[in-house]
Formats: structure tokens, C-alpha cells, sequence
């Protein structure tokens, strides 16, 4: 219990050559973030003893590989009750030359070597700035983001508040996702491919640990973090990640299939 207590930092890993880390590209985040915890930076070989104190393991954009032993360390945290959030970008693993599937498909998570592009043209110029307005797959994620339509909270009506998010999601790839995990966010249907997994939860039994695996590690950067409801959808990945206030729907969570069904058939009649 005394451990539990003493997590009141966030870690961002750069001993990967991240693409963003304290020092480059997501400074917004990090002002939001010191209100409530301690930021560090790691630069080292991950072990178990730099962990302890860690609530919020991060890596954005890792661009070497981990070794067996640093997964094994990060294994053992998320056991112990810590979290992580994992985010790449298109072209994934091929691309960033990094091995981090390994870790995640433990937890039923995986990114693709693709890339998300919108199909229409609309506000952002370069195509793979994607501006996705029905991408979301689990409606506590509106809920939590205040955007939830009183009165639209039940399983059969719930249309207008899967829709009420709008995010841009830059320079990203999907996700496979399969149980235990759970897809959150998703292309939409305006986006190819086409409603696709783009953001997932895992949640430990035991003690609790989550995963949290963003197929966009530019979506919470500076550049991007107040475009849309960006801020909104990191509020929630972090709340979710750090406290036990948001508890995903459980109805969404095990077929959230059924929303991208009904959003590609209404877009087929078109």
C-alpha cells in the first residue's frame, strides 16, 4: 500500500529516441499535466527500481527497439497497479523501427503498419490530418468529455452523443484490438480505412494497471492538442489512465462492432 501511495509522477520515456518527449513537441501537455503530478524524464535502460513512485508510464513515438528485459520490467509494473500509454504514428512499427506490438499484443493490442487519410477534403489541407466527427466507439468517452445529450444515455438511442465528438487525428495509423482489450475511438466513417480502431483501453485484473494505446502520438502535440476537441479526448485518456472515475460502458465495450456497422451502412446509403 505504502508503493500505491507514492505514485504521484509521470514518467515520458526518451531512451528510445521518442519522437516527442518533455524536451520537444508536446510542452502544452506537459503545463496541463504538472498541475497534479511530477514530470520526469527517462533517458536510461527502463528497470524496476526507476519505476517505483510512477503512476504514468509514457512513450510517444519510440524509435528503437526494447530490450526482453525492459518488456519484462514494464510487464511487472502494469501488474503492480502502474499504467501506461503507448502512442506511435502511420506506418507503425516498420516505420519507426521499434518492437513495442511485443509488449502491447500481450494485452490483446497491436498497431498497424498503415496510415489513416480522410477521404473528403474538409478544414485541413494534408489529407492525413484526418478530422473524424463519428469516431467514437464507447459512449463514456462522450460522457467524460461533457459532451453526452441528456436523455440519449440508453442502448437503443444512444445516436446523437457518439457523435457529438469531433477530434483531428494527425499522421496516424489504426489499431487490431481484441479482448481483454477495448477499442474507444475509432476512423469513423468519413476516414480510410474505414472505421477502424485508432484508440484502446486495457484494464488488469488484480491490482488494476491500464494500458492506454493512441495509433497517433502527434494528436496530443503541441501542434495539435487545441485543434477540435483534441484537449477533450487527452482529458479523458488521462483521467482514465491515472484515476478510477471513468468506467467505460460495458454494453460498447463488448461489441463495439455494432457501432461501426450502423455508422458504414448509414454512410453506404449516401
Amino acid at each position: 500500500m505504502e508503493k500505491e501511495q507514492q505514485r504521484n509522477t509521470i514518467v515520458f520515456n526518451s531512451s528510445k529516441k521518442e519522437l516527442f518527449n518533455t524536451g520537444s513537441g508536446y510542452k502544452s501537455l506537459q503545463k496541463k499535466l504538472r498541475a497534479n503530478w511530477k514530470i520526469q524524464s527517462f533517458k536510461d535502460e527502463i528497470t524496476e527500481e526507476k519505476l517505483i513512485g510512477v503512476k504514468l508510464w509514457i512513450s510517444a513515438g519510440p524509435r528503437e527497439k526494447f530490450t526482453a528485459a525492459e518488456f519484462e520490467v514494464l510487464k511487472k509494473y502494469v501488474e503492480d497497479g502502474g499504467d501506461i500509454l503507448v502512442m506511435l504514428g502511420e506506418g507503425g512499427e516498420s516505420k519507426y523501427d521499434t518492437n513495442i506490438n511485443f509488449l502491447l499484443e500481450e494485452y490483446g493490442i497491436m498497431v498497424n503498419n498503415d496510415a489513416v487519410v480522410r477521404n473528403v477534403y474538409y478544414k485541413y489541407f494534408h489529407p492525413k490530418e484526418a478530422l473524424i466527427s463519428n469516431g467514437v466507439l464507447n459512449r463514456e468517452i462522450s460522457r467524460a468529455a461533457g459532451k453526452a445529450v441528456p436523455g440519449v444515455m440508453d442502448e437503443d438511442n444512444n445516436g446523437n452523443n457518439l457523435q457529438a465528438l469531433t477530434f483531428v487525428y494527425p499522421f496516424g495509423a489504426t489499431l487490431s484490438v481484441m479482448k481483454p482489450a477495448v477499442a474507444v475511438l475509432s476512423t469513423g466513417s468519413v476516414c480510410f480505412p474505414l472505421n477502424r480502431p485508432i484508440l484502446a483501453f486495457y484494464q488488469a485484473k488484480n491490482k488494476g494497471g491500464k494500458l492506454a494505446v493512441l495509433g497517433s502520438c502527434h494528436m496530443i502535440s503541441d501542434q495539435y492538442l487545441d485543434k477540435e476537441e483534441n484537449s477533450k479526448i487527452m482529458e479523458v485518456v488521462f483521467q482514465w489512465l491515472t484515476t478510477n472515475e471513468i468506467q467505460l460502458n460495458q454494453i460498447d465495450a463488448e461489441d463495439p462492432e455494432v457501432n461501426c456497422t450502423s455508422q458504414s451502412a448509414s454512410q453506404n446509403k449516401l
